[in-house]
């Protein structure tokens, strides 16, 4: 019985294509960015534990107070990297300084951050980090204006490329290109610019900053009663508490926090799509029990229940959601390996998309049980409906 209670609501529902479709839009729009959107933020969560997974759980990142791996606050200074240098815990100390500058090449001007680092050790320093080169070599000792940058930075910048040996000018000083590295998949890491902390000092005129400070922990030390040790030597030498020790574990929550307030939104805005939905289901039911009261009169009349004719209508509503979801599954899925394809398109080629199958059942038992809500309301008053009445209905 229940196989013609689904072929009967189907028909009825086949017989108003325009108004059905109309009707399951909102269904649709909503599972599709629920879809679309988790499945995003999941595959960017995933590259980015990746890259934290590749940076290896043996270092701290002294950062200044209130910044995130996005933003930085307050500069650090080189008194504080000396003393994490007198540390015994640590098997290197890598302060960097970050600064904007305007490149140039072949008379074609950007305006980007450069990154320097000190280059003794940069070989083991960089090897421990995964930072490998495509092609040149890294600096000597006495190698002041040479420069390392990656890989976009050499391939798609510039309309001409970049190769090795050639000539730019970082704000106004020419630098020899020396190096170039690997390709890692996100922009910021192809587009960047390494130059030795020395030349940086001199070309911005900043003696005693420092942005961050990287710290790799020998074997088997604890990580975390280091970073209470580092915490409690920077405050004695600085005299105030404007800095913080991180972990790659907390850099990553910290990540993890921010994604997660960006798709609670999305999933807020979503949600009122499907809110729209039900309630264009309610009232397309509403409509449909208006003009088939007489039909309803005469199932009532050959016998069928208040439950038949309830049941009726609550499968024709759960026909809507499960087309609505279907259709919505798809539409996300599509949507998400476009969103991928931009990326890409942008330099950004770590994100990595599949589609759970349990977001997909969830989906779709999500957009039926909003279906068959909506249309509780208007199949209860179908329900009801006395035959006689039902019958004088024109």
């Amino acid at each position: 019985m229940i196989k013609d209670f689904i072929h009967f609501s189907f028909q009825s529902a086949k017989n108003r294509q325009l108004r059905s479709w109309l009707t399951i839009i909102g269904i649709v729009i909503g599972i599709a960015a629920i879809i679309g959107l988790i499945t995003v933020s999941s595959g960017l969560e995933e590259a980015i534990t990746d890259q934290f997974d590749k940076i290896g759980t043996n270092r701290l990142i002294v950062l200044p107070k209130n910044s995130n791996i996005l933003s930085l606050g307050q500069e650090l200074t080189t008194k504080d990297a000396d003393v994490t240098e007198s540390m015994s815990e640590f098997k290197w100390v890598t302060p960097y300084l970050f600064h904007s500058a305007v490149i140039e090449f072949n008379k074609e001007k950007h305006f980007l951050q450069t990154t320097s680092n000190p280059i003794d050790n940069i070989k083991s320093r960089w090897e421990d980090i995964d930072i490998n080169l495509r092609e040149g070599r890294l600096w000597g000792a006495e190698e002041k204006y040479s420069a390392v940058v990656g890989y976009k930075f050499s391939e798609d910048l510039f309309d001409k490329k970049i190769r090795l040996n050639s000539h730019i000018l970082i704000n106004g000083v020419k630098f020899k290109v020396i190096g170039i590295m690997e390709e890692v998949g996100d922009p910021e890491s192809d587009n960047m610019i390494h130059i030795p902390m020395d030349t940086a000092r001199e070309l911005f005129n900043k003696q005693a900053e420092v942005s961050i400070i990287e710290l790799v922990v020998k074997d088997g030390i604890n990580l975390e009663k280091t970073a209470s040790k580092v915490k409690k030597a920077l405050e004695k030498e600085r005299g105030n508490e404007n800095f913080e020790v991180k972990t790659p574990q907390q850099l990553l929550e910290q990540l993890g926090v921010l994604l997660g307030i960006v798709q609670i939104i999305f999933i807020s805005i979503a949600a009122i799509s499907l809110v729209v939905g039900g309630i264009g289901i309610m009232n397309s039911m509403f409509t449909s029990v208006l003009e088939r009261r007489r039909e309803i009169g005469i199932m009532k009349a050959v016998g069928a229940t208040n439950r038949q004719i309830m049941t009726i209508f609550l499968i024709e509503a759960a026909l809507f959601g499960l087309i609505g979801g279907i259709a919505g599954v798809i539409l996300g899925s599509l949507g998400a390996y476009f969103i991928k394809m931009v990326a890409g398109f942008f330099g950004f080629q770590l994100i990595k998309i599949s589609v759970n199958l349990g977001l997909i059942l969830f989906s779709l038992g999500f957009a039926i049980g909003m279906g068959m809500l909506a249309g509780f309301i208007p199949a209860y008053q179908a329900a009801k409906l006395k035959p006689a009445e039902a019958l004088r209905y024109e």
